[in-house]
């Protein structure tokens, strides 16, 4: 029975960590076969690690974590918070970045989760975009906080203002512009197709 319920825990290791690489692949953006040629591990591997049938191997799961830009034991605490039922951020703790806006990833995604939750600030005059197509039936929720900002879909504007929220299929290439001389700020629900 003890051999039984080690195999069990086993194979539930190796698909949370599987979780855990495809989550960090797709939040990178990356296909499979760049993630290989990143790592040097065969994408049918990755496919085989993100599935859950295979369990990689310490040197295998420290060359993706490299090509992911974690270290490995970023992937296997991934791996471990997906047994949590409650996953939270604290004030602070998001995922940062900058660029033509300042953003924050406020939500932590489960493992597989094909959404994300992000706040970004956007200086007067700057432009977001144009960002590229999402995959096939992707939805992009957005509320304005403060400000105003003019969003593009593929070849379509709309001009909003503080408490308007849209939905846009963002399966074509986007783009958030701030008019405005003040910043701008918004919240974004992305749904992956």
């Amino acid at each position: 029975m003890e051999n039984v319920l080690s195999i069990i825990e086993d194979d539930a290791i190796s698909r949370r960590t599987g979780l855990a690489v495809k989550r960090r692949r797709e939040t990178a953006g990356l296909s499979l076969r760049d993630l290989a040629g990143r790592s040097g591990v065969s994408a049918s591997m990755i496919s085989d690690i993100e599935r859950g049938a295979k369990s990689p191997t310490v040197a295998t799961l420290v060359r993706l974590a490299g090509a992911l830009g974690v270290g490995a034991a970023v992937l296997l605490e991934d791996a471990a918070a997906a047994v949590r039922r409650i996953h939270v951020i604290r004030a602070g703790e998001g995922e940062r970045g900058s660029g033509a806006s300042a953003w924050e990833r406020l939500g932590p995604a489960g493992p597989g989760s094909r959404i994300e939750f992000v706040r970004h600030v956007i200086p007067g005059g700057a432009v977001l975009g144009p960002s590229p197509a999402h995959a096939a039936g992707t939805v992009e929720h957005m509320h304005v906080v403060r400000g105003r900002v003019r969003v593009t879909v593929g070849d379509e504007v709309a001009e909003m203002a503080a408490g308007d929220s849209c939905s846009c299929l963002t399966d074509v290439p986007h783009g958030v512009a701030n008019p405005g001389r003040g910043e701008a700020e918004i919240y974004v629900v992305l749904e992956r197709g």
